[in-house]
């Protein structure tokens, strides 16, 4: 029950107490007077009558006796009237029913009231002659007793109900600041460090108030520290420390992600031919400075839209997704002419050869490399700083093929579900098993495993992802049904279905026809895709939680999505690129990267875990950091 509820059950019982009190003293207080004003009625009645009658009692039978009795008595405030001559003889008697009509029996029974009897001598000269009896109908009491009774309920009640009204209206206003400071409480554990700008009036209020703003304010700054300097961390570990281009690990996760937005590009491998002879003809420090001179050169065609890396040692890379078979051949000949002019500088007359590959949707990332290197094999076949173009890498399988491929698996819900990458808490002596993927295995027609990225992103051409994801997701239900799963599984979605309100509204009846817990599942999304559509994925999160799952994000880098941005998702696990948990103990900066990392996503209440870490030196350093989990 809330503090409003309480204080307001608290205070109305209160009020009740006060006002039963109030209202039954009230009304005895006016029983009371009744009683007492109808006693000296009646007295005054009997003494009156008592001297009218005085004259007549010498004849005790006489008719205006009676007469004048029945005056009085007819009036109906008297109970009963009896005249007794000097012998105790009842002369006359009159009498009158005690109960009034409109007087409920309760109140009689309830609040009864003592019947008054007057008497008073009557003298005839200096004898008594007889006695009057006056006794009052105590009706007419109850009568006013009943009318004041509710006369005062009634305006009793409607002050009752304006107290209560008003004392709403007044716990609401003071109450008002604690809903202010839950609200609070909960944008910072949601990630958003807010401030109560009008602070509340009530001292003790206004202290926790201050209290929580000082709280939030220090959280939220240490927070944009971490992350700035989290951000110079990341773009340090993805770039060679002599140029400051990017490395080879981004150069390979650039290109898959070029090949998964389905356009066509290009990418060249560039070589120096003869790295160490020169640096034994002119000294390290002269390479080092050729090959700060050549990035530059690399630099400058990023103008062009393109992306330089460099790979290992003497092997550079562009990646340029813009370019077609009319401007990729420009291109070409004008970095040509620029090599060679800075080979003159050095008086190198052949510097570089470049190799240079068409890429589209169908293409297998892992047969790239190898074109890439037959390229430049051929461009050393041609002569003097030459580049080859080779626009006609052979995909595995035609576009129909593929369709065909892509709509037989839907149909007959081939993809094979395995559990794999197994995630640990290394945090005991025992590992305790945190977390599995769910991998998909899909094959072509002679039983061939096929690059699952590519055929998804061959289902994104034909608008298919979401109808495969359902596949996936009854295949996947289906296999934790029957191994009785107890920890969490990630499940992999398109952005397509994460963005599609069908696809919700499906989901959200598969999973209530199922006997696995929901938060067993754990959705997941590369942080690649959602960086596209942030909006649509925080709220694909929000769904996810309404129905008991949990989402994941995979991975992850903050040069991809900022890791401040991470608050506004709402997420449950984070899972990091694998190029950040490996080597870490020969690049310092990881492990400082992952301490930071760790601290900022254990503020933001989100799940740390970590993939494909197979040295033993690598996962020492993780389990120090305290990662949630680590699958080897």
């Amino acid at each position: 029950m809330s503090l409003s509820k309480q204080l307001l059950l608290f205070i109305t019982l209160i009020f009740v107490v006060i006002f039963s009190v109030n209202f039954y003293l009230s009304i005895a207080n006016i029983k009371s007077y009744l009683e007492v004003e109808s006693e000296i009625h009646v007295q005054d009645t009997a003494t009156s009558l008592g001297l009218s009658l005085s004259p007549h009692m010498v004849d005790e039978h006489d008719p205006i006796i009676r007469t004048m009795m029945n005056a009085i008595f007819d009036m109906g405030y008297y109970k009963e009237m009896r005249l007794v001559n000097i012998d105790g003889v009842d002369l006359v008697t009159l009498t009158n029913p005690a109960k009034m009509q409109g007087v409920p029996a309760w109140l009689i029974k309830l609040m009864p009231m003592k019947t008054t009897t007057a008497v008073s001598e009557i003298n005839s000269g200096w004898t008594i002659s007889g006695t009057i009896y006056v006794t009052a109908n105590p009706g007419y009491g109850y009568l006013k007793l009943y009318e004041q009774a509710k006369s005062t309920f009634k305006y009793s009640l409607l002050i009752f109900i304006g107290a209560i009204a008003l004392l709403i209206i007044v716990l609401r206003f003071i109450l008002q600041s604690l809903k202010d400071i839950e609200k609070q409480a909960n944008e910072i554990s949601s990630g958003n460090f807010t401030t109560i700008d009008n602070l509340p009036w009530t001292l003790e209020v206004r202290n926790v108030a201050q209290s929580m703003n000082s709280m939030s304010k220090k959280i939220g700054g240490m927070i944009t520290r971490l992350n700035t300097k989290l951000e110079s961390l990341s773009d340090g570990l993805k770039r060679d420390p002599l140029t400051n281009l990017l490395n080879q690990i981004t150069f390979d996760v650039s290109l898959k992600q070029a090949l998964s937005t389905g356009k066509p590009g290009y990418a060249a491998f560039i070589k120096f031919d003869d790295l160490a002879d020169i640096a034994k003809d002119k000294g390290n420090k002269t390479v080092n400075n050729l090959l700060i001179d050549f990035a530059d050169v690399l630099k400058a065609t990023e103008q062009s839209g393109t992306q330089a890396f460099r790979l290992y040692g003497s092997e550079f890379g562009l990646l340029l997704p813009e370019f077609n078979s009319k401007t990729i051949v420009p291109f070409a000949e004008n970095l040509k002419h620029t090599i060679t002019l800075l080979g003159q500088q050095y008086e190198i007359e052949d510097l570089v050869h470049i190799g240079i590959i068409r890429f589209e949707r169908g293409n297998d990332f892992n047969k790239l490399q190898p074109a890439l290197l037959e390229a430049y094999e051929q461009a050393k076949n041609i002569g003097l700083n030459a580049y080859f173009v080779n626009d006609n890498i052979v995909s595995s399988m035609s576009d129909i093929e593929w369709k065909q491929l892509i709509t037989e698996s839907i149909d007959n819900r081939t993809p094979e579900i395995t559990l794999t990458s197994e995630a640990y808490d290394f945090a005991d002596d025992q590992p305790q098993k945190v977390m599995t993927e769910a991998f998909t295995v899909v094959k072509d027609k002679v039983g061939n495993p096929l690059s699952i990225g590519t055929f998804f992103s061959m289902a994104q051409e034909f608008k298919l992802e979401q109808a495969l994801d359902k596949v996936i997701v009854n295949n996947i239900v289906a296999l934790m049904e029957s191994q009785k799963v107890q920890v969490p599984v990630t499940i992999n979605l398109s952005m397509t279905s994460v963005m599609s309100t069908d696809f919700h509204k499906w989901l959200a009846a598969r999973l209530e026809n199922t006997s696995v817990a929901a938060n067993l599942f754990a959705f997941s999304v590369t942080a690649y895709s959602v960086a596209k559509d942030l909006t649509a994925f925080a709220n694909f999160c929000a769904f996810i939680k309404s129905i008991g799952a949990t989402t994941l994000l995979k991975r992850y880098s903050s040069d991809i999505i900022p890791i401040d941005m991470l608050k506004e998702l709402h997420l449950n696990y984070v899972r990091l690129a694998r190029d950040l948990t490996t080597d870490i103990r020969g690049n310092t900066s990881k492990a400082e990267f992952l301490g930071l990392i760790h601290d900022v996503t254990s503020l933001l209440d989100i799940k740390l875990l970590a993939e494909g870490v197979s040295d033993d030196n690598d996962l020492a350093i993780l389990k120090a950091t305290g990662i949630y989990g680590v699958s080897r």
